[in-house]
């Protein structure tokens, strides 16, 4: 059981719980400042004051008075109408994280939610029952709020959930067979549900996870391919880094150094330096490091941020209404991300293409062919890989340099996270491709060098690759051995193949 207040989630715990299925609990201080918020919102009440999204209508309608006997319409039907989202449903560990930040957020008692839609959002996660939420329809300002609706929906006893075969049914009927009671909404709390980063936040920490298990991998590709083309250590040296000391470009070229360490083919050519694809990897992937830290840092800070507009703030006697919701925060660290990561592929593709050129490498045989010309060896995996680079160069574009208003105009500039995410999603799947493609690669160079001469990691790395795609002296289909080692480093199986851990 991982406990949440509001102040103090990491991405570790979401990893736990989000792809884990770790359980939640919520801190007992955290449910005694959600009911002074809510209680001030009674009070509020009682008082007859008017104010933004407890009795008034909602974006443009701001200054329609609401009265006090359509107050609970007015959340239900803003939940209602909000929930338009379109296309395939967003992937189970995302709206897990959804929840859990959503949750996170409203616990810090600045949004008047109640304890009982906490507590009912709270087993619903624990029980592994998630909302059926359509990926399309956000812009990553007033909030994610379509995608929000959708989950709000659900604990209204409206919309949709997922059952264990990724097929939707009626929350209503699910939660009967829980025998769990459905939510009426009492003012401020729908707004409060709908209104905030939490997909934008959520996608961008599962991505960020994922992230985490690329680099691992691609690390490990480059150190077996360092072993496979018999190249040289000298440019990883501690001297060289020392005086460029970017901490990223450092720990990379620590880590390629050590891995080398023992190995019997590097520097046994007479090559004095390799091409930049292998020569610059710290140069090139260490600032790809240190963006992941910027980006896991902002992530850090909105996912125990209050995201919600208006906040309350009971003890200044104060509502006061902002911004919070706008995820541009979340945007930028997206497109940063992406932008860092197409270099990570196209480098990658220059090494596979040096290992297999008869060209540009005569001790290998061409497209690690045993019988070039009757064979084409790995020729084609080179294609493949170059049009996922390709795909990547095109989905590379920031999604947070457009905008689009919406709301009259009253919305009039927003972040455009969720699309930021969705494209980053794309990005990193084509990524694990090209990665499980080098390692496919270097594996039967390496085969062709004598596997036994390499070090002990580039030989653990290889052990691995072997698991999921054999060394073979004759023409095959790799195709499916690559999509299943793809699928593998999404989930970290290269996580512990290096010297000391990264992240």
């Amino acid at each position: 059981m991982i406990p949440i207040d509001g102040h103090s989630l990491t991405l570790k715990e979401i990893e736990d719980i989000a792809l884990h299925y770790q359980c939640v609990s919520i801190a007992e201080q955290a449910w005694s400042k959600m009911k002074e918020s809510s209680d001030y919102i009674e009070t509020i009440l009682h008082q007859e004051k008017i104010v933004y999204g407890i009795n008034t209508g909602f974006g443009k309608l701001a200054t329609t008075a609401i009265p006090m006997d359509k107050l609970r319409a007015l959340q239900e039907n803003l939940v209602r109408s909000h929930a338009v989202s379109v296309g395939k449903p967003l992937s189970e560990d995302i709206v897990r994280a959804m929840m859990l930040i959503r949750m996170n957020t409203l616990i810090k008692g600045y949004s008047g939610v109640r304890h009982d839609t906490i507590k009912l959002m709270q087993t619903l996660l624990n029980q592994q029952v998630y909302p059926w939420i359509p990926e399309t329809g956000s812009l990553g300002a007033s909030g994610d709020l379509s995608p929000l609706a959708h989950l709000a929906l659900v604990l209204m006893g409206e919309g949709y959930v997922l059952d264990g075969e990724g097929k939707r049914i009626s929350s209503a009927e699910k939660l009967r067979q829980l025998q769990l009671e459905s939510v009426k909404l009492m003012p401020k709390e729908g707004l409060a549900l709908i209104n905030g980063t939490s997909l934008s936040s959520a996608w961008l920490s599962v991505l960020l996870i994922q992230t985490k298990n690329l680099l691992y991998a691609a690390l490990s590709a480059m150190v077996l391919s360092m072993e496979a083309y018999a190249g040289c250590k000298s440019a990883f040296s501690g001297l060289l880094h020392t005086v460029k000391p970017h901490s990223g470009q450092r720990m990379i070229a620590q880590i390629i150094y050590d891995s080398l360490e023992d190995s019997k083919l590097i520097d046994s050519t007479d090559r004095v330096q390799d091409p930049y694809s292998f020569r610059c990897y710290p140069q090139v992937i260490g600032p790809l490091l240190d963006i992941y830290e910027y980006c896991k840092n902002a992530n850090q800070i909105e996912i125990n941020a209050a995201t919600d507009n208006p906040l309350i703030f009971q003890d200044q006697e104060q509502v006061l209404s902002g911004g919070n919701f706008h995820a541009q925060a979340i945007a930028f660290p997206a497109d940063f991300l992406a932008i860092a990561l197409q270099v990570l592929g196209e480098i990658s593709e220059r090494r596979i293409n040096h290992l297999l050129d008869p060209h540009l490498n005569e001790s290998l045989t061409p497209f690690l062919a045993q019988d070039p010309g009757v064979q084409s060896g790995l020729m084609i995996v080179q294609y493949t890989c170059a049009a996922l680079v390709s795909q990547n160069k095109t989905l590379v574009y920031p999604a947070s340099a457009t905008s689009i208003p919406v709301s009259g105009n009253q919305e009039d500039l927003v972040s455009q996270a969720p699309n930021a995410c969705w494209k980053l999603e794309k990005m990193i799947k084509n990524l694990n491709r090209i990665v499980a493609m080098e390692l496919i690669v270097a594996s039967q160079a390496l085969d062709q060098r004598d596997v036994a001469k390499a070090g002990i990691v580039g030989r653990q790395v290889y052990d691995k690759v072997r698991c999921y795609s054999k060394a073979s002296s004759e023409d095959r289909s790799l195709s499916d051995e690559m999509m299943s080692l793809a699928t593998e480093i999404s989930k970290g199986i290269f996580s512990s193949s290096l010297p000391f851990e990264v992240f």
